[in-house]
């Protein structure tokens, strides 16, 4: 017997694992330790015992980091999860290849799975389904953000009238001049999001509606009242405040009303096709509940390129930075900062500095992010989403400056003095350039929106809804109810930030109240 062999453990950090983990890594410690010494006692003590009397530096081996693990484990209060520290045997082996990470990374686009029942409760107290009413929503126009905020409220106007429903389509944006939204370029629901999953989770969470590919599908559609209708969500409260219309549960009243003052009157053999227009930002999304408003977003998911595109470059960002990003988690921390820069073209024409608009200046902008990123001196990877990769290029300059000047200082200290900052985008990440670069403006930008969900920080702008998007998304997650917990900011929690009060902005949209996560 070698009493000087001693068990060979390798030992990991890992931060916020679930109690299942830290149960799992405590046997694992107790098992190898006492399995390594019955391999020095020999074939005559093949039996497992703990051999605490013989082997006291084995006890001490084994009480020790049990201790230390458990010690630190209830001293940590941020349920679910734990903060701690984990001996393993073997961490390697629980590491995924680059196939299974991209599988996994791409499955993971919000908080959680979808649940189900909250959408079908509210589905169920509309008063039933009735044949003949056909909802359409066509040629919805604006950002990624704003284009699945409009097919989200009216699918949900359908649900409120009872009404079967055409997938959805949008305008595709000008190519040629990026602020230009609203064209006659009609696209598919699948040119921005998975249309196979869209049915689906809508048949399933809403059991009552039928979704028809085309209005001819509808039954009895060429028999339908001759004049197709349009109306707009807030039609029938159009002095609504800026938090949205009044009584959105008697929507389905004033739309029956309405009908009945245009003389018609819904019949499966006369059907009435109805067209919802776009409003902005309306509805108020948290008048369902809390859960509903968390799931019903999740009907709508980014088509699979994107989200495979997105999952190759967090797998870059792993093995070029060598960051602990566990696929299948949403958000890790630890691992990189996510900055959106909204300088395009088409959001300073829409929002000029010289209107009131303080962010639409790039100085102001660079240096709210650069005073935020100070705050994180563990996140030394900093992934940048702008379609102004000018801009990018002046970011990564300026915060090149201010590491060096802080670094090289001899007064106080920067807050960037000795890090080694590296600035990253999608193009700079995934190996084949050509497949990012051949997809148009909205659909890279459905990348960058997956990527920034998952950063370990994130902080976007007020005025636009893309980042209030992100930021609602991660809110799921975070340990407050309210959005604004930890300073002055529009939205500040412990994830993600909206920069500035509202005196920085000439007004500001009610994302927080009018965007479903």
């Amino acid at each position: 017997m070698n009493r000087n062999k001693a068990p060979c453990l390798r030992c990991i950090f890992f931060f916020r694992e679930p109690p299942s983990t830290l149960w799992y890594g405590t046997l694992v410690l107790v098992m190898s330790v006492v399995g390594h010494e019955q391999e020095d006692m020999g074939p005559a003590h093949s039996t497992w015992m703990i051999p605490f009397p013989e082997r006291p530096w084995v006890a001490f081996c084994l009480v020790l980091p049990i201790i230390v693990i458990w010690c630190w484990a209830l001293l940590d209060d941020s349920h679910p999860t734990l903060l701690g520290l984990l001996f393993v045997l073997d961490a390697s082996s629980r590491r995924p290849t680059d196939a299974q990470f991209i599988t996994q990374a791409a499955a993971v686009e919000f908080p959680s799975p979808i649940d189900y029942a909250p959408i079908q409760q509210a589905c169920a107290r509309n008063g039933g389904f009735r044949d003949g009413l056909l909802f359409t929503c066509e040629g919805q126009h604006g950002g990624v953000g704003m284009v699945r905020n409009q097919i989200l409220k009216c699918v949900r106007y359908a649900m409120h009238a009872g009404a079967a429903i055409v997938v959805p389509s949008m305008s595709k944006r000008n190519p040629k001049d990026i602020s230009d939204i609203e064209t006659i370029y009609e696209a598919p629901l699948e040119y921005l999001f998975d249309r196979h999953a869209f049915v689906n989770h809508l048949t399933a969470a809403c059991p009552g509606m039928r979704v028809y590919d085309s209005e001819d599908q509808f039954p009895h559609y060429s028999d339908r009242v001759p004049e197709n209708l349009t109306i707009v969500g807030d039609q029938f409260d159009p002095e609504h405040p800026p938090e949205g219309i009044r009584q959105p549960r008697e929507w389905r009243h004033s739309f029956e009303g309405w009908l009945d003052g245009q003389g018609v009157q819904v019949s499966p053999q006369k059907p009435v096709h109805v067209k919802i227009d776009q409003a902005f930002l309306e509805y108020p999304v948290r008048d369902d509940g809390r859960e509903f408003a968390n799931e019903y977003g999740k009907i709508l998911s980014f088509r699979h390129e994107t989200r495979d595109l997105a999952a190759r470059v967090l797998l870059e960002m792993r093995n070029k930075f060598n960051l602990p990003i566990d696929p299948s988690r949403p958000i890790n921390p630890d691992t990189y900062y996510g900055a959106h820069l909204r300088l395009e073209k088409d959001a300073v024409e829409a929002w000029a500095p010289e209107d009131g608009w303080r962010f639409s200046n790039m100085e102001d902008q660079f240096q709210e992010q650069f005073k935020n990123l100070a705050r994180f001196p563990g996140l030394d990877v900093v992934y940048v989403a702008s379609g102004n990769l000018t801009v990018v290029d002046l970011f990564r300059q300026e915060l090149a400056r201010r590491v060096e000047v802080d670094s090289s200082s001899t007064d106080k200290p920067g807050p960037y003095r000795g890090r080694n900052i590296t600035v990253v985008t999608k193009h700079d990440l995934l190996p084949d350039k050509t497949v990012i670069d051949s997809l148009p403006f909205d659909q890279q930008g459905l990348v960058d929106f997956l990527v920034m969900f998952r950063a370990s920080a994130f902080m976007g702008v007020g005025h636009s809804s893309f980042p209030w998007n992100v930021a609602l998304r991660r809110h799921e997650l975070s340990r407050y109810e309210s959005i604004a917990n930890e300073g002055t900011d529009l939205l500040r929690d412990e994830l993600s930030v909206i920069m500035g009060k509202r005196s920085d902005y000439h007004h500001i949209d009610p994302f927080a109240t009018g965007l479903w996560p």
